[in-house]
Order: structure tokens, then C-alpha cells, then sequence
């Protein structure tokens, strides 16, 4: 177990945590006899010291909540929905859809890494031929038509011209492009990704898929907190932890404030605009029935899917538009050498 340099575990070492913890708490064992155990079974020694520092705070304090905010190292979704899976009542549960999403998080991040690692190797293979062939091949090409001792004709010299340009043009959008990936880098490593992830999440397609995560997350503690008897009014107190998009943590204050005022639960979120039109009537007509609660697991479970689908199609798409991109560049190499090649060999 590692933190990363943003002193927070990786989405595969967050999901065997919470696997792990949900089967001592389904075991029935007391957590800081689990904890204990679970230290004492380590061999890495930072996943030890990690292990040690929750349960020295579990033995203090007598929460998982208390313990995992304490050391810093979890994500804070993960962080709110353990306090909501203790006061609940449903901390197994809890604990182990929390190691589903995380194994599933770690998936995404493979599959979008595989997609995106050997586009980018070709890209900066590429900027190092397009940068022989400008600085050393085509000059070598020039001298030697120079040395033939002929003029070199209009459209020859337009040729070349274009091809230097047309190459300098390619090497100089590559060279942007790295430089784009090593500013975002930096941005990450300095803000912890947030930063990096609000600029993300602007653009319109990644925009809905964090709407619909945000929806998702909202409707999932209604869900475990309205079945396990809360108050909507407390649900919605605990809801804005574990959102971490400004915007969403926005919108549900705007919906707690609309209620507080005498608004009702549906007409609330209609005017914060958190679910779609045919979602609104569903919640209205399970408010009227009061089974509010399961229409949310409901509407929780099919975000789910949604969001699996989106996610599949957009790391699908990844690896395609690179593969374009590559495309064009080889072509901006080839019209680069070959315009100029064929100047100098129309002319001998």
C-alpha cells in the first residue's frame, strides 16, 4: 500500500481497504480488533503504518469515520459515505460497495492509460523524426541539388518551402501538444488533481458524465438514509460530503434551503434540475407513496449503468482519435520530406 504524492492511497489500494474492512465488520469482530489484526498481517510497511495510525484512532475514538478522516489519505467520497454507512447501520454494505467502485475506478484508469500510453509514445517518436528530417535530412537534400549546379525552378522552390514550412508547422503542434501534457502533470501534482479535474469536467461530454455521477452519488445516500429511517431533512445535511464537484455541493445547499423554506421533496429538485424531467415524476409519485426511498436506490442503480456505458464509450473513443491524430502528423512528415524530394528529382 502506497500514497501517492498527493498523500492519498490509489482507487486499487482504497478498494482491498474497504474489502478488507467489510469483512471483519460482517465477521462480526469489534473494529479495533480487526484493525489490530490486520496490522499485525502486514508485511509492507507502509500499508502497516497506514493500518496502525486507523486503528490507534479507531481505539480512540470508537469510529471508522473518525479514523479515516483523521489520516488523510482516502478520498472524500469514500470518507463521507462510511460517516452515512455508520449512522445507518449499513457499514458492510457500505464498505463493500465502496470496494466495488473504487475496483471499478482502478479498471477505468487502466483501460484509459492502455489507450492512451502507446498513441503518445508513437507522438513523441514522431516529433523526434519530424525534427532529424527538417534540421538534418532536408538540408543534406538542398546541398545536394546545390552541387548539381543547376537552377533551381519556381515550382521547386515553392516545394521546398512548403515542405519546410508544413514540417516546421507539424513539429511545432507535437511540441505543443507535450508541453499541453506537461502542464497538466504539473497541475495535478501541485493541486492534488482537483484543479486539473475542474478544468476537465467544463468541457460538455465529461460535464454530463459528472452530472450523472453527482445524481447518482445524491441518489444513493437518499437512498440509505431515508430506508434506514432518517429524516429527508438530515439526509440532506450529510449529502453535500460526499460530493466533491463545487457546482453539485451548490445545487444540493440550494435544494436543502428550498426545503427548509416548505418546499416538498419533489418540487425541490425539480428547481435545482439534479434529475431529468420522467425522473421528477417517478420521485413525485414515490413521495406520494411513500416509497421515496427505494424509487431512489432505483434511479442509484441505474446510474450506475449509465455511467459504466458512458465511461466505456469515451475510453473507446480515446485510442481512435489519437490514432487519428498520429495519422496526420506522419502524413505532415511525409508531405514535409517527400514535396521537396520530388522538386529536387524533377529538375535533375
Amino acid at each position: 500500500m502506497n500514497k501517492n504524492r498527493n498523500n492519498q492511497l490509489s482507487a486499487g489500494e482504497t478498494s482491498i481497504f474497504c474489502s478488507q474492512v467489510a469483512l471483519i465488520v460482517k465477521a462480526g469482530i469489534p473494529l479495533y480488533d480487526g484493525m489490530g489484526t490486520l496490522v499485525d498481517s502486514c508485511e509492507n510497511d507502509d500499508a502497516k503504518e497506514a493500518f496502525k495510525k486507523i486503528s490507534d484512532k479507531v481505539v480512540e475514538t470508537g469510529s471508522l469515520y473518525m479514523a479515516v478522516k483523521e489520516v488523510g489519505f482516502f478520498p472524500e467520497y469514500m470518507v463521507g459515505m462510511i460517516k452515512i454507512g455508520e449512522e445507518t447501520g449499513n457499514l458492510d454494505d457500505v464498505l463493500s460497495s465502496l470496494s466495488v467502485y473504487y475496483e471499478r475506478e482502478e479498471k477505468i484508469k487502466n483501460s484509459i492509460k492502455s489507450a492512451v500510453t502507446y498513441p503518445l509514445l508513437l507522438v513523441a517518436m514522431m516529433a523526434a523524426v519530424i525534427l532529424m528530417l527538417v534540421v538534418k535530412v532536408l538540408p543534406v537534400f538542398e546541398g545536394i541539388y546545390e552541387s548539381l549546379g543547376t537552377e533551381v525552378s519556381e515550382t521547386g522552390k515553392f516545394f521546398m518551402a512548403f515542405g519546410k514550412v508544413f514540417g516546421y508547422g507539424t513539429l511545432i503542434c507535437v511540441m505543443l501538444i507535450v508541453v499541453a501534457l506537461i502542464v497538466a502533470f504539473v497541475i495535478y501534482l501541485v493541486s492534488g488533481g482537483k484543479v486539473l479535474k475542474n478544468i476537465i469536467f467544463k468541457l460538455p461530454v465529461l460535464k454530463k458524465l459528472n452530472d450523472k455521477i453527482t445524481s447518482g452519488r445524491f441518489a444513493s445516500v437518499m437512498s440509505m438514509m431515508l430506508g434506514s429511517g432518517y429524516s429527508i431533512e438530515k439526509a440532506i445535511e450529510i449529502a453535500p460530503e460526499i460530493v466533491t464537484d463545487e457546482d453539485a455541493k451548490k445545487k444540493i445547499e440550494k435544494f436543502g434551503q428550498l426545503i427548509s423554506e416548505g418546499k416538498s421533496f419533489p418540487e425541490a429538485l425539480m428547481e435545482i434540475n439534479m434529475f431529468t424531467g420522467l425522473q421528477n415524476r417517478m420521485i413525485n409519485v414515490a413521495f406520494k407513496a411513500g416509497q421515496l426511498d427505494s424509487v431512489m436506490n432505483k434511479l442509484s442503480v441505474a446510474y450506475e449503468d449509465e455511467i459504466d456505458d458512458a465511461i466505456d464509450k469515451l475510453v473507446s473513443f480515446i485510442e481512435p482519435t489519437l490514432v487519428a491524430i498520429i495519422s496526420i502528423i506522419i502524413g505532415g512528415i511525409l508531405i514535409s520530406v517527400m514535396l521537396p524530394l520530388a522538386s529536387i528529382l524533377s529538375s535533375i
